[in-house]
């Protein structure tokens, strides 16, 4: 990916609209910024986050498929990240864990549909830790929770901070190899964390915009379009006109939605639009 590349939303199949809708406003803090029979939309000011999306007829997938791993909202500052763990622990919502990453800090949750979720602020970069070829160690340490109360004890949360965007994606996939050489041959994205059954992907030089894994074992099956889960998530970057152009050369199908956007499926079955945000400049 050439430029500015970020991750825009991601959009999730439910039975239950509402509950997910009411769980992600009142836990996560977003605001709902369109709301009808079979979908809501959330985030915070006028950005668009997650879309929820009610299927008919909905299943839960009665075995690991491949997916959402968690979906990772990136809070503005450690003191917000503190406000938030006050805020959770008020509301007394299960946590699933915590990590301290070196470059973030992080909670981990699930929602009502058991789709995964971080919580999550970054470190300055210039307390990453990287190697002499620019990558990042992968380490999980323990929280800080105290110093996170602390900091965040002046923050009275009412909802997510202005500020707030979804710092990146992590995924559930079949098959490693396949993954990295789309995310990393086809979009352009480079790798900047690796272990045997992990791949983390970023654009310029963040720690990571998409994670990728094998945790739930090799070769699983896509999800079906009835079943709960992602639907698909959204990559925004600057140009994808030279992207056009390398996905016809290496004859991966694709599809146009107007001029901004191309919708196209991963090597595990996972579907991704990517949007121009300055096709009109």
């Amino acid at each position: 990916m050439n430029g500015h590349t970020e991750i825009g939303k991601v959009v999730l199949k439910t039975k239950d609209k509402d509950r997910l809708a009411a769980f992600y406003k009142e836990i996560i803090g977003l605001e709902v910024l369109a709301n009808n029979a079979d979908t809501a939309v959330l985030g915070v000011g006028t950005k668009e986050l997650l879309e929820i999306v009610k299927v008919p007829h909905a299943t839960v997938p009665k075995q690991a498929k491949t997916g959402l791993y968690h979906t990772a909202f990136l809070l503005p500052s450690r003191a917000s990240l503190g406000s938030f763990l006050h805020h959770m622990l008020e509301s007394q919502y299960p946590l699933d864990g915590a990590g301290d990453h070196i470059y973030s800090e992080a909670f981990y949750f699930r929602d009502p549909d058991g789709n995964g979720i971080e919580v999550y602020a970054d470190r300055p970069e210039s307390e990453w830790q990287r190697d002499a070829d620019g990558n990042l160690p992968m380490a999980t340490n323990g929280v800080d929770g105290d110093g996170l109360l602390m900091e965040g004890a002046e923050l009275d949360w009412y909802k997510a901070p202005e500020e707030t965007k979804i710092g990146h994606i992590h995924l559930q996939v079949s098959d490693l190899e396949a993954t990295r050489d789309f995310y990393q041959g086809i979009l352009g994205f480079k790798i900047t964390t690796e272990i045997p059954s992990a791949l983390f992907f970023a654009a310029g030089d963040y720690h990571h915009h998409i994670g990728t894994n094998i945790w739930a074992g090799r070769e699983l099956p896509k999800l079906e379009a009835t079943e709960i889960g992602l639907s698909f998530f959204t990559i925004e970057t600057e140009s994808i006109e030279q992207l056009k152009e390398d996905l016809t050369k290496k004859s991966i199908a694709f599809q146009e939605n107007g001029e901004k956007t191309i919708i196209l499926e991963d090597p595990n079955g996972i579907t991704i639009e990517v949007i121009a945000t300055n096709y009109y400049m």
